[in-house]
C-alpha cells in the first residue's frame, strides 16, 4: 500500500482521475469527529465521482454516489484542508481521506471493481 498527499493544487485535476478510475466501484463513507468518533455515512454504493467544488464553498470536495437516476447522494465536505490518497500494489482496494478545517476526516474505501462483461 502506498499514501500520498495529494498538493492542493492539483485537487481538481486529481479527483477527476481517480474518480474516472472508480467510477461505478461500491464506496464506503466514514465519518471521524473528535466530538463522536467514526460514524458510518455511506455503505457500499456504486461511486458516481468525487470533485472539487469551489463555486459556493471554500475548497469543498463532493462525493456521489447513486443505485439509479433517482436514487443518489452527495455528501458535501466543506474547508478541505488535506487530500490522501492510498493505492493498493494490485488494485484491489484504495481508500481516499479529506481533513477539514474543523478537525473532521472523511474516509472513503472502495470495494472491488465491477464486473464489465
Amino acid at each position: 500500500m502506498q499514501t500520498i498527499e495529494l498538493p492542493r493544487y492539483s485537487w481538481a485535476r486529481q479527483l477527476d482521475e481517480f474518480s474516472a478510475a472508480h467510477a461505478g466501484r461500491p464506496v464506503s463513507v466514514d465519518i471521524l469527529t473528535p466530538e463522536l468518533g467514526a460514524q458510518p455515512e455511506i455503505a457500499g454504493l456504486p461511486l458516481v465521482g468525487v470533485s472539487l467544488d469551489r463555486e459556493g464553498h471554500d475548497d469543498a470536495i463532493v462525493v456521489s454516489v447513486a443505485r439509479t437516476p433517482t436514487d443518489h447522494y452527495t455528501h458535501l465536505i466543506r474547508m478541505a484542508t488535506r487530500v490522501f490518497v492510498e493505492r493498493s500494489d494490485d488494485d484491489s482496494g484504495a481508500a481516499l481521506e479529506v481533513e477539514s478545517g474543523d478537525g473532521s476526516k472523511t474516509i472513503l474505501r472502495f470495494g472491488s471493481k465491477p464486473d464489465r462483461t
